[in-house]
């Protein structure tokens, strides 16, 4: 707040050295000299990052002050937006869409035609987020937005000027929270009369791209609402099928995307898709859908091809396919073959679709029985998911033989994985010696099995991981205990972790701190109450909410909370900027870059540097890999609840989360911790929900990261030649079954991968793969 006031302070100061600070509202709109402009944006950023979600009945001198102070800073940024200066003014209306406010609005929509239409068009999709005001119940409030944004979005009189603000008005046309069927069918009509303006005419066929995106959303958010027409799907088709060679790859797939979300992929298309490089993969998950518009025969045909491809991404999307579509009729021969395939995250793909398909499959049985002997130090990928595989289907005497080997590992992400077997299996054994494992993480996996399996006897494990200190295994603890039997000694464990845990003054534990405050709810006594009274004051808000109401529960007293925020950390300065991408070197010798967003996410970007230069991220792995979704790394303790001391305000923008860009995660609004995801493929039903920050430059080269890869150093640099690799020659990386750690291309052609699961190099002629 006091950052907020200083840079508004310096804003003035800076319009009072130039002698206008009489025509206060003239100069804020010219905003003539460098200075001043760097005051507006300085002011716009610390105005942003003092955005706090303020509960409506929360009255006290301080918060009162900051809701007070919080109403200056909207004020400022309606002010900043009437700027003639392009940047401020676009800087300042995106920052009142990310206030998620109905009632702002109105103070946006004038901006449609006297600002920045792509910019102001964002901005009010995005107020839509927030709650619908008192007394617009038929949704009054978007028949306005949406006449505004088609009147903004019409085709421009003069065809030289290009397509104008069309495409970010379809964008945000297919972002809005619609209430009525009519408003959906309006929606839908304008986005297809402007996708065929588009389709048609070179000139506007640049918002072809975001027509698009505004149809997915619509499709994919609408469906109670609309359907998309036949005329609309066929202008899809026509785009996608891309007759006239008009399109380029990213148009082509969102038109798909779109078309999946409709459910409008017919056959001509699919079988186009299938064959086409980029669209290959969005034709897997067509046809591993109940609905795919081609015979049984063609359906097995088309995804035998695609098992053979050579994108990773899409051979792992027709595993899938051919799990959810093949498996039933054809049996899980496929499956087993492609546990040859030189992509580790293919293989561990096949072996987790085999631990639910084919269960009566002996073969398949003593392929993961062999599969699942404990692995070597580095390689544990592949022998890990098979033993939870095998757990699934043969949870017998030859899978706790293997169990051991795993249990007693060196790493521990394989013991951790073994107590996931050991829980499906209802191992108690295992359970019980890996609730006491070193690791936390790898206790965190066995105490929901504890706890059915034991009841309330398992109360040791759970009083033993009160006493630890990583907040996903804290957090785990409270949740699983609940329904409980109140003892006394769960009681002192749940209130000395919630202690502890408070002393560390972190924003980021709130989920944790929350949890065991819920547990103390139910498990506590009112003779814990002292300790509990410090929370009424806590520097976050919700967890003096719920100290509150457990006291009132406890003393039959209402109480009332003061929270004393914690201060935010200082803003970045132009000078903190980098000006190179961020490098990002792996343990394993990979080297990838990421273009980082300062202009669309400035906070983001600036804590984001300021960690990697202190160091922060160097040692941290990549604990989250989601094939075909997101890898997710930057956390201290490897897990979902561990991350920097203070949330990050999210700055949604229009960026999409494509291919290789890179996210802010979180759980809930405004609350990165800073652990970063990257998009694997594109993700359309991310957009607007967090904030990229980045994109990698060659995202095929982080198709292959695995659980665990580890994070060396981040820095900011320009590409050299030590960084670039020559792509292996023509043999096709479906032909190569490699072994070893060089991830250099041998004499063959094939390239070695980081992870081996071979003993020996293997070159296997095309007509013998399958």
């Amino acid at each position: 707040m006091k950052r907020a006031a200083a840079a508004a302070a310096v804003l003035i100061a800076c319009l009072q050295a130039e002698g206008t600070a009489q025509t206060g509202r003239i100069t804020r709109e010219n905003l003539g000299s460098p200075a001043e402009r760097a005051a507006a944006q300085m002011a716009i950023l610390a105005a942003e990052d003092s955005r706090l979600a303020l509960p409506d009945d929360l009255h006290t001198p301080g918060i009162d002050t900051r809701r007070a102070k919080q109403r200056e800073d909207i004020g400022l940024l309606m002010e900043l937006a009437r700027s003639k200066d392009a940047a401020t003014h676009a800087r300042a209306v995106r920052a009142l869409g990310r206030f998620e406010r109905r009632e702002l609005i109105p103070e946006l929509l004038p901006y449609l035609t006297t600002g920045s239409p792509e910019e102001t068009a964002q901005a009010i999709a995005q107020s839509f987020r927030g709650a619908t005001l008192a007394g617009d119940v038929n949704g009054d409030q978007i028949d306005q937005a949406l006449e505004a944004l088609m009147g903004v979005g019409a085709i421009p009189t003069d065809s030289r000027r290009g397509p104008g603000p069309i495409g970010a008005g379809a964008l945000a046309i297919g972002r809005l929270p619609y209430q009525r069927a009519d408003q959906a069918r309006l929606a839908e009509s304008y986005l297809l009369r402007m996708l065929r303006a588009a389709d048609t005419d070179p000139v506007l066929r640049p918002a072809v791209l975001n027509i698009a995106r505004g149809m997915e959303i619509l499709a994919r958010t609408q469906t109670a609402l609309v359907t998309l027409s036949s005329d609309a799907l066929d202008q899809l088709r026509n785009i996608v099928l891309n007759r006239r060679r008009d399109y380029e790859a990213v148009t082509r797939i969102e038109a798909m995307m779109a078309l999946i979300a409709a459910r409008g992929v017919d056959e001509e298309t699919l079988r186009l898709a299938a064959r086409q490089t980029g669209l290959k993969r969005l034709a897997a998950v067509v046809l591993g859908g109940a609905g795919a518009p081609v015979t049984p025969t063609e359906r097995m045909e088309l995804l035998t091809e695609l098992l053979r491809d050579d994108s990773t991404l899409t051979r792992i999307e027709a595993v899938r396919a051919w799990v959810r579509q093949e498996s039933r009729v054809t049996g899980c021969q496929r499956l087993l073959e492609m546990l040859k395939d030189p992509a580790v995250p293919v293989v561990l793909a096949a072996l987790d679709a085999l631990g639910d398909s084919c269960k009566d499959d002996v073969n398949v049985t003593d392929r993961l029985t062999g599969e699942a002997k404990a692995p070597g130090t580095n390689e544990w990928h592949r022998a890990s998911h098979a033993l939870v595989a095998l757990a699934k289907r043969a949870p017998g005497r030859a899978f706790i033989a293997l169990l051991g080997g795993h249990v007693q590992h060196e790493t521990w992400q394989v013991r951790m994985y073994a107590a996931r077997a050991a829980a499906m299996a209802n191992d108690l054994a295992s359970l019980e010696r890996l609730a006491y494992d070193q690791e936390d993480n790898v206790r965190e996996a066995t105490l929901s099995a504890l706890r059915r399996l034991k009841g309330d006897e398992s109360e040791p494990y759970f009083i033993a991981a009160l006493g630890r200190n990583d907040y996903q295994l804290l957090r785990t603890a409270a949740i699983e205990l609940k329904g409980a039997k109140p003892t006394e000694p769960l009681a002192t464990a749940l209130l000395d972790a919630l202690r502890r845990v408070t002393a560390e003054k972190r924003e980021t534990s709130r989920d944790t701190r929350l949890a065991l405050l819920e547990r103390l709810q139910e498990l506590g006594t009112p003779d814990q109450v002292g300790a509990i009274v410090p929370l009424l004051r806590d520097f976050d808000i919700p967890v003096a909410q719920l100290a509150a109401i457990v006291m009132q529960q406890w003393t039959g007293r209402p109480q009332e909370i003061d929270p004393q925020l914690l201060p935010r950390p200082a803003l970045p300065t132009t000078a903190e900027a980098p000006t190179e991408p961020a490098r990002v070197q792996m343990k394993s010798g990979k080297v990838f870059f990421i273009d980082l967003r300062s202009t669309e996410a400035p906070l983001t970007v600036a804590r984001f540097v300021r960690l990697a230069r202190d160091g922060y991220y160097n040692g941290l792995s990549f604990h989250r890999v989601v094939p075909n979704f997101v890898i997710q790394g930057g956390s201290p303790a490897g897990n979902e609840y561990s991350g920097d001391t203070l949330y990050m305000r999210d700055e949604i923008s229009s960026l999409s989360h494509g291919a290789g860009a890179v996210g802010l995660s979180t759980r809930g609004r405004d609350t990165g911790d800073a652990q970063f995801f990257i998009n694997l493929v594109a993700n359309p039903r991310l957009d607007f929900e967090y904030t990229v920050f980045g994109s990698v430059q060659k995202p095929d080269g982080i198709v292959e990261i695995v659980e665990g890869d580890v994070i060396s150093t981040i820095t900011f640099e320009k590409e050299n030649n030590s960084d670039r690799k020559e792509p292996a020659p023509s043999t096709t990386v479906a032909q190569c079954y490699a072994e070893g750690a060089s991830g250099e291309p041998d004499d063959n052609g094939c390239v070695v991968p980081l992870r081996s699961f071979h003993r020996r190099r293997q070159f296997v002629p095309p007509p013998a793969r399958y």
